[in-house]
């Protein structure tokens, strides 16, 4: 019975001492728990009972080294990437039940009533970190609403072809622009420091009737280009005939003036002399035209009255 007593003692004795050992290790965990290493590139901000610790900007915020502060329990440390940019990937929203498979995620609507697939590569950094801390629960899912927001309201104030073709860079800036806004009104405390378009396309269901049509338009456009190029190149062949034509015409018209002008000054020299002496003018007019008219027959032959030979000039 001594014996039992005796063992039951030295169990006991060992249980305690070893409880008493883990008993110290963990006040010691706990009490060292407070202790913080905040590595370079990072800051950090005590939380405690959830509210912010500090009064001033310098306060609060904790540069890079050895942080101390309350158990863990008490004292919440998080750590913010000061100067890390981070990247992200964002697509637009898709609110659509299976009518519209959206490829890589979401479609928009453009000011044309057309749609389109568009997704973007973010970057950006943390540039507040005490607004960060006390503002932002999920960063991610902040960065991915706020931009993908952007790219709806901007994409309604551009036409499909503008959003596809030469319209991008601008939508891009537009997007970007508005994104930054929205963060600065709700104090996220992050900044975007570029926005990259890695997609802009039309949907799968849409793409070969959208690329058909486009290939018309070239077509088209082909078309009246030539039709341009033949017009260009007609033009002066035909104003070179034209001009000719005119001159030929206005050639014409002087020799008619001037053979008129001849005739009306002959007409008007013997008017004057015919209303004295009609008769005598007449005869005399008669006499030089008819002479005019013989002097350009090269041979008079005289056929007398019942004759029928022909005469056959050599």
């Amino acid at each position: 019975m001594k014996k039992q007593k005796t063992l039951f003692a030295d169990v006991l004795e060992t249980v305690t001492k070893y409880f008493l050992i883990l008993v110290v290790v963990v006040v010691l965990f706990i009490l060292l728990s407070g202790i913080r290493v905040v590595e370079s590139g990072n800051v950090a901000l005590v939380l405690r009972f959830g509210k912010l610790v500090g009064d001033s900007y310098e306060d609060q915020v904790h540069e890079p080294g050895l942080l101390f502060a309350f158990p863990y329990f008490i004292d919440e440390v998080v750590t913010i990437p000061s100067e890390k940019v981070i990247e992200q990937s964002v697509t637009t929203h898709f609110t659509g039940e299976g009518a519209i498979s959206a490829t890589n995620g979401g479609y928009l609507i453009t000011g044309d009533q057309n749609i389109a697939v568009v997704a973007a590569s973010v970057k950006y950094m943390v540039s507040d970190p005490v607004l960060y801390a006390t503002h932002v629960a999920d960063v991610s899912q902040l960065i991915h609403a706020t931009v993908s927001s952007a790219m709806v309201n901007e994409a309604c104030h551009m036409d499909v072809d503008e959003l596809l073709t030469d319209g991008k860079d601008d939508f891009s800036k537009a997007v970007m622009a508005f994104a930054a806004g929205k963060l600065d009104q709700i104090g996220a405390g992050v900044t975007i420091t570029s926005l990259e378009l890695t997609q802009v396309a039309m949907p799968e269901e849409v793409r070969d009737a959208y690329e058909a049509v486009n290939a018309a338009n070239v077509q088209a456009e082909t078309i009246v280009e030539r039709a341009y190029q033949y017009r260009e190149n007609l033009l002066p062949e035909a104003q070179s005939i034209a001009n000719t034509t005119v001159g030929a015409a206005r050639s014409q018209q002087s020799l008619a003036i001037g053979a008129a002008n001849s005739d009306l000054a002959e007409f008007w020299g013997v008017l004057a002399e015919f209303q004295q002496n009609p008769d005598v003018v007449r005869t005399r007019i008669y006499a030089d035209k008819f002479a005019q008219a013989i002097a350009k027959i090269g041979t008079v032959r005289v056929v007398q009255d019942g004759e029928t030979k022909i005469f056959l000039d050599p």
